[in-house]
């Protein structure tokens, strides 16, 4: 396993309490952790441009001097674990998605393990999108049709794999729609930005999209709604997936595929608090940061990604 990332950090003001203080990476915290984090440090996937292996360090680096209050809630006190990232060096995307699951399945053990791990929820960073799959696969074994996976992106990801082709960053979720998932969700979806035959496979199995434009037209509680009311009445878990392109070019260009017409970053944020704070969330991700699509000396996509880290860390 690769090194640890280094959360320490000494607020230069006393008086402040820092994320990166919440967080441990020694296996003796783990059985009290209320989070466990991962890292997917992994791009081979991408159709576009690359980038994303460096996103679980760039977030964790943005995530680590935030300030660790919220108005709303007030002071984070969050117990979080870091299992560090999955090892991925020489590894294609077939194995790739295979060393992704097992660290998936072994924090998905760990969030259940020990007591009051009952309630204890999984986060992952990315990572390209195609990594949602594996991650989210284990869910969906154990739960089957009382599993609702809500995708945050600007697209719909559910692309066929083509024979005697390796998956890639858009087919996540059209390969759980054919193992049998049952409620699927995107938020934040552009105009010009799929093909009219993935947005028939998406009616076609049921699942339900909310566009950027409907978003801003809804407001974002009119949207959250729209999304509960939605969901099947066997719902027992639902599972957060954040592409971070959801949001609009001007919020993160460092991603493969900037667009305009997306999502705000504080439309962002209130959406995921809203879902996080509902206690059928037990895990999600955030896929998609390329720290070096940034213009240079810029790290705005990277301090919106650890924003969303936060906000689902204060509301779970």
């Amino acid at each position: 396993m690769p090194k640890p990332f280094d959360w320490s950090v000494t607020p230069a003001d006393p008086n402040d309490r820092l994320l990166g203080q919440l967080v441990s990476t020694s296996e003796l915290n783990a059985e009290r952790s209320e989070v466990f984090l991962y890292g997917l440090p992994f791009d081979g996937a991408v159709i576009g441009r690359k980038g994303a292996a460096g996103g679980p360090a760039a977030l964790r680096t943005a995530a680590r001097t935030l300030k660790a209050y919220h108005y709303a809630s007030g002071e984070l006190r969050r117990r979080v674990y870091d299992m560090g990232d999955a090892e991925f060096e020489g590894a294609h995307v077939a194995e790739a998605h295979a060393r992704a699951e097992a660290i998936a399945r072994k924090a998905h053990t760990l969030s259940k393990r020990g007591e009051g791990h009952e309630h204890a929820r999984v986060l992952a960073l990315g990572g390209d999108h195609s990594l949602a799959y594996p991650c989210i696969l284990p869910y969906l074994e154990e739960l089957k049709d009382r599993l609702a996976v809500i995708n945050f992106d600007a697209h719909l990801d559910v692309r066929m794999v083509r024979a005697n082709e390796e998956q890639n960053s858009g087919t996540a979720f059209g390969r759980l729609l054919d193992k049998g998932l049952a409620s699927y969700t995107v938020i934040g979806a552009r105009d010009f930005q799929t093909s009219p035959a993935y947005a028939r496979r998406v009616e076609d199995g049921g699942a339900k999209v909310l566009t950027a434009r409907e978003v801003f037209a809804l407001g974002v509680e009119g949207a959250a709604r729209e999304v509960f009311n939605a969901l099947p009445p066997k719902c027992h878990t639902i599972y957060l997936s954040i592409d971070v392109d959801v949001a609009d070019a001007s919020v993160a260009p460092g991603v493969s595929a900037p667009t305009p017409g997306g999502l705000l970053a504080h439309q962002v944020f209130d959406l995921l608090r809203i879902f996080a704070s509902d206690p059928r969330v037990s895990a999600g991700g955030i896929f998609e940061l390329a720290p070096n699509l940034e213009e240079p000396g810029n790290d705005r996509t990277a301090r919106f990604a650890a924003g969303c880290l936060a906000e689902m860390l204060a509301a779970m």
